[in-house]
């Protein structure tokens, strides 16, 4: 594929936004959701940085590498894995765990690897 579309956003731009209302109808930042939605995040692109997915760094020294991620950014069992489970990943209920449950991805990684 010609086109190096975008994948994945900054992670402090897919979580800046997250408010509630309060008791006296004010909208307020919903941590609690803000570092769960993080974690969750920060604990998807381990997986793929600690599985060889990725062939851009998204890890230093000082932690994650909060940066936009683009098509050409992921191998080619980077780019299935996406495409087979990250969305279902996203909205289970594991990957909002601490620590997140990664189980979902590992079976579809174990399968797409099995597949070569």
């Amino acid at each position: 594929m010609s086109k190096n579309y975008f994948v994945w956003g900054a992670i402090a731009s897919c979580i800046e936004n997250d408010e509630v209302l309060n008791e006296v109808g004010e909208f307020v930042v919903y941590s609690e959701g803000v570092e769960r939605r993080r974690r969750r995040l920060i604990a998807l692109r381990k997986f793929y940085s600690d599985n060889d997915l990725l062939r851009v760094r998204a890890f230093d020294d000082s932690g994650v590498i909060d940066r936009e991620y683009y098509f050409n950014d992921f191998t080619e069992e980077g780019v299935e894995l996406l495409r087979r489970k990250e969305s279902a990943w996203l909205k289970s209920k594991g990957s909002s765990k601490n620590p997140p449950d990664m189980s979902i991805l590992e079976k579809a990684l174990a399968e797409i690897r099995a597949a070569k």
